[in-house]
């Protein structure tokens, strides 16, 4: 496989702990610069959060026995429930049926104690729905953990087939212009060669802290993205080279990028 030395490569999401695919790159040999566009505010650390917002949180996650069905959207949602859990010194219920979005969020749940069903090639909320243990939920509990706003894909359709579904929003993505005088100087000096994007929304973040005249320079970079979907909104755009993986798992990225690179 390919080693990806010399390669310079921009990470616009925010940090969420453990970056495997980061540590992958840096270990193929490119040159990491990681700045976010975007930033993740726990509800209960807002100053803005009160005490109804903090209670409804923690009601849904003491009472998760009274739901069938809890599905965790992100690794930030684990973390998040876990330090909860933590606080009040208790566990998730073993009795409730847990599915995750993606490999890593599956990976954080299992540390917990608990089975967890996800998708087996398309780690998205298309991949979930698509499970067959979710086709059939008529009269079904069902708890979402997950941000603030975001794709409302997974209530639509599991309240279409039949659920009672309720959210736990947990936290708030923010956009970010902390680091848009770096990101700014990498594009004048052209010092970068690629950009990573997991989402539709960092993209347009990205957009937003760069200058105008500096986004010719941004337009004209390789992004690489993890679905056809992210990838369709990066060409709607305006971004002329977009390399689609099979998945936002660290090694379907790697080996996209991979791929990419060897054929330059």
């Amino acid at each position: 496989m390919a080693a990806l030395t010399a390669l310079r490569i921009l990470q616009v999401r925010p940090e969420q702990g453990e970056d495997q695919f980061a540590r992958q790159l840096v270990a193929s040999g490119a040159t990491l610069y990681r700045y976010p566009v975007m930033l993740i505010t726990p509800f209960t650390d807002a100053p803005e959060t009160g005490l109804s917002e903090a209670a409804t949180i923690k009601s849904h996650i003491l009472n998760l026995d009274r739901y069938q069905i809890a599905i965790f959207v992100s690794r930030t949602a684990v973390r998040l429930v876990a330090d909860w859990l933590n606080r009040n010194g208790t566990t998730l219920p073993v009795d409730v049926d847990y599915y995750a979005v993606g490999k890593s969020t599956e990976k954080l749940l299992r540390e917990l104690g608990v089975e967890v069903n996800v998708p087996d090639k398309a780690f998205s909320s298309d991949g979930l729905l698509a499970l067959p243990p979710l086709q059939s939920v008529v009269g079904k509990k069902i708890l979402i953990f997950s941000g603030e706003g975001g794709r409302s894909l997974l209530v639509d359709e599991l309240s279409q087939r039949g659920a009672s579904v309720s959210e736990c929003e947990l936290y708030r993505r923010e956009p970010t212009s902390q680091f848009a005088a770096q990101i700014s100087q990498l594009m004048v000096g052209e010092s970068v060669d690629l950009v990573v994007a997991h989402s539709g929304e960092l993209l347009e973040n990205l957009l937003a802290v760069v200058v105008e005249n500096q986004r010719p320079i941004l337009m004209s970079l390789p992004i690489l993205v993890p679905s056809e979907r992210v990838s369709d909104i990066a060409i709607g755009l305006g971004f002329r080279t977009v390399i689609c993986a099979g998945s936002a798992l660290p090694e379907d990225m790697v080996s996209a990028l991979r791929g990419w690179y060897s054929s330059r």
